[in-house]
C-alpha cells in the first residue's frame, strides 16, 4: 500500500498520478474511493477535474445529459481553466466535425444511428472466420520459438490488421498508418500533432477515393468495408458529411485497435499471473466469454472515461459541481467497487457475469464492443490451444507499460510452452 502514499493533496485537490503506467494502480483508485464517490483532482497541467470513484454515482453521471461531451461545452470548460488548443492535454476532437465522443443528443443519436448500420452484430459476426484465420496465422509464425513478445508479434498485429481491413486501408499503407496512429495516441510525443495531421489527411484522401466507388443507392451492408458502408449509410435523405466521416474514421481507428491490443495483452498477462485460472480456461475453453468479461472488469484497457463538462451546476455524490467543470469517471475503480462486485480484487474467470463499465454506459456505450470481444475471445482461446503452457518470460515488475492513454503492456515476453 506504499503506492497510496503517493497521492498528494494541493489545496484540497488530489494530484492525479500516472495510473496507467503503474504496475498496480488499483490501490490508488481504492484510496480515492475511500474519500467519497466524487473527489476533486488536479491534472499535471493544474486543471481541476471531478473524479467519480464509485459504481452508483458513475451510472448516474453516465446517463445524465447535464454531463456534456459536446465540443462547445468542453471548449468552454477549457477556457474556464485557462487552457485551450492542442497543448491543453484534453483531446476535444480529431477533426473539424463531430464524432460519437464529442457530441450530445440529438446530434449524437443521428451519428450513432448512421454508424450502427456498419457495426451491427450481424456484420461483425461475418468477420469471425477472418479473425480466426489471422490469429492462426500469427500463432503459426511462432512455432519452434522458445518465447515471443505477445504484444508486438500477436496482439498488435491482430488489432491493427483488423481495423485496417475494416476501414479498407490498402496493405501497402498500413506501416505508415500504424506509425501515425501510435504517435497520435502518445501524449507528449514530439511527433504527436504532426502524426495526427498526417493521419487525418490520409483518412480524408481515403474517403474521397472510396466515395467515387460507392453508388448513391448502395445498401450499407453490401459494402466491402465499414468505411464504404458509412459512406453509403443514409437515414431518409441524411448521410454523414465528409468531415464527420473523417472524424468517425479517426475515432474507430483509435478505439478499434489500441483498446483491443490492451485487452488481449492484459488478458494474457493476468492469466499468466494466475496459472490456475489459465489452466482452467485451457481445459474449459467454453469459459472464454466470462473470462474476457472478468479481464475487462479486473483490469481493462480503458481506466478512465474521456472528459465530460457540466452544462449547469449539478449536485451529485454529496458535492455541487459548478457549471463548466470537467468530470471524469474512473472506470477501473468503479469496476472494483465492493458494493457491486464481491471480493473485487480477486481475479476469477468463473465469476458470475455482471455488467461492468469497461465499454461505458448510457448514450456513449462503446460501439465496437462486439468486435473487441470477438477478437479477444478468439485470440486467447486459440493461443491457449496452441500453447497451453504459456508463461511470462520475465517478472511482472520488468514488463514495460505503454505510454499512451490506454493501459496495456508495451511488450509482453512469454514462454511458448506447448
Amino acid at each position: 500500500m506504499n503506492q497510496v502514499k503517493a497521492l498528494q493533496e494541493h489545496g484540497g485537490l488530489i494530484e492525479i498520478p500516472n495510473f496507467e503506467a503503474m504496475l498496480n494502480p488499483h490501490p490508488h483508485y481504492a484510496a480515492l474511493a475511500a474519500k467519497g464517490p466524487v473527489v476533486r483532482l488536479r491534472t499535471h497541467l493544474g486543471v481541476e477535474v471531478y473524479g467519480v470513484t464509485q459504481w452508483d454515482t458513475a451510472i448516474a453521471v453516465l446517463r445524465d445529459i447535464r454531463f456534456s461531451k459536446s465540443s462547445a461545452n468542453m471548449q468552454n470548460a477549457l477556457k474556464k481553466s485557462g487552457l485551450s488548443g492542442p497543448g491543453s492535454g484534453f483531446p476535444i476532437s480529431g477533426a473539424k466535425a463531430g464524432n460519437l465522443l464529442n457530441t450530445d443528443p440529438p446530434d449524437h443519436t443521428r451519428l450513432r444511428n448512421l454508424v450502427n448500420m456498419a457495426f451491427s452484430p450481424r456484420r461483425i459476426e461475418l468477420l469471425r472466420a477472418r479473425v480466426e484465420a489471422l490469429v492462426d496465422d500469427l500463432l503459426s509464425r511462432l512455432v519452434g520459438r522458445a518465447d515471443a513478445d505477445m504484444i508486438g508479434e500477436f496482439a498488435y498485429p491482430i488489432g491493427i490488421t483488423m481495423i485496417c481491413e475494416l476501414l479498407g486501408v490498402p496493405e501497402d499503407s498500413r506501416a505508415n498508418f500504424r506509425d501515425w496512429a501510435t504517435k497520435a495516441m502518445s501524449p507528449g510525443h514530439a511527433e504527436q500533432q504532426q502524426s495526427l495531421d498526417r493521419l487525418m489527411q490520409y483518412l480524408a484522401d481515403l474517403i474521397a477515393s472510396k466515395r467515387k466507388l460507392v453508388a448513391d443507392d448502395a445498401a450499407p451492408d453490401a459494402q466491402p468495408d465499414v468505411l464504404s458502408a458509412m459512406i453509403a449509410a443514409r437515414l431518409t435523405n441524411d448521410a454523414l458529411t465528409e468531415d464527420e466521416l473523417v472524424s468517425m474514421s479517426y475515432l474507430m481507428l483509435i478505439a478499434g485497435h489500441e483498446t483491443t491490443v490492451g485487452l488481449i495483452g492484459n488478458a494474457l498477462l493476468h492469466l499468466a499471473q494466475h496459472p490456475e485460472q489459465m489452466n482452467h480456461l485451457a481445459r474449459q475453453p467454453e469459459l472464454i466469454k466470462q473470462a474476457i468479461e472478468e479481464v475487462l472488469r479486473y483490469d481493462g484497457p480503458v481506466h478512465r472515461t474521456t472528459m465530460r463538462a457540466t452544462a449547469e451546476d449539478v449536485e451529485i455524490g454529496g458535492l455541487t459541481i459548478p457549471s463548466g467543470s470537467f468530470v471524469q469517471v474512473l472506470i477501473a475503480g468503479c469496476n472494483r467497487d465492493p458494493s457491486r462486485f464481491p471480493d473485487p480484487d480477486r481475479f476469477d474467470i468463473t465469476r458470475k457475469p455482471s455488467q461492468n463499465l469497461a465499454f461505458g454506459y448510457g448514450a456513449h456505450f462503446c460501439l465496437g464492443l462486439h468486435l473487441a470481444r470477438l477478437e479477444a475471445q478468439t485470440a486467447i482461446t486459440r493461443a491457449l490451444k496452441a500453447y497451453p503452457g504459456l508463461r511470462l518470460a520475465c517478472s511482472p515488475e520488468d514488463i514495460p507499460w505503454a505510454r499512451t492513454v490506454i493501459r496495456a503492456p508495451a511488450r509482453l515476453p512469454m514462454r511458448l510452452n506447448r
